[in-house]
């Protein structure tokens, strides 16, 4: 990828008061997928931080090359399937949390709403419009010969 192309954020928030067993687990989750792989960018960053009102955000934050219009052409097939995986594997590690925890968790992506998991799973805007749509694009692209 060129170094001048354009960046989104998957934010990851866990919805209400975070309690400390789970935070905890979100640290050690953060480390865990760090470790598991190498990222395109920079493995999902855990995000622990306090408005100016007091109240706590805690989730995740995953860098990703923009494949919003005028950029989604200029991306490697390769590279939009590696963030996909990366995508799915951070939606994955979401879900044991969220089953463990009973816990749910709000997903946005490039400052869109674009899901939930709650009790362990994906809701349709994450499975179907987010994963779903993304596959389909990337089935539909050619790979560079």
């Amino acid at each position: 990828m060129r170094e001048d192309h354009p960046v989104d954020q998957l934010v990851v928030a866990l919805e209400g008061d975070p309690a400390a067993s789970i935070v905890s687990a979100m640290r050690v989750s953060a480390q865990r997928l760090a470790d598991q792989r190498d990222w395109v960018i920079d493995p999902p960053s855990f995000v622990d931080q306090s408005d100016e009102s007091g109240a706590r955000w805690v989730g995740f934050g995953l860098r990703l090359y923009t494949a919003l219009p005028p950029w989604g052409d200029d991306i490697d097939p390769q590279v939009d399937r590696a963030h996909l995986e990366e995508v799915k594997e951070l939606i994955g590690e979401i879900c044991r949390l969220s089953d463990e925890y009973h816990a749910s968790f709000q997903f946005e992506y490039a400052s869109e709403f674009v899901g939930m998991v709650e009790s362990g799973r994906m809701d349709s805007g994450l499975e179907d419009s987010l994963i779903g749509e993304w596959e389909r694009a990337i089935n539909r692209v050619k790979p560079h010969e």
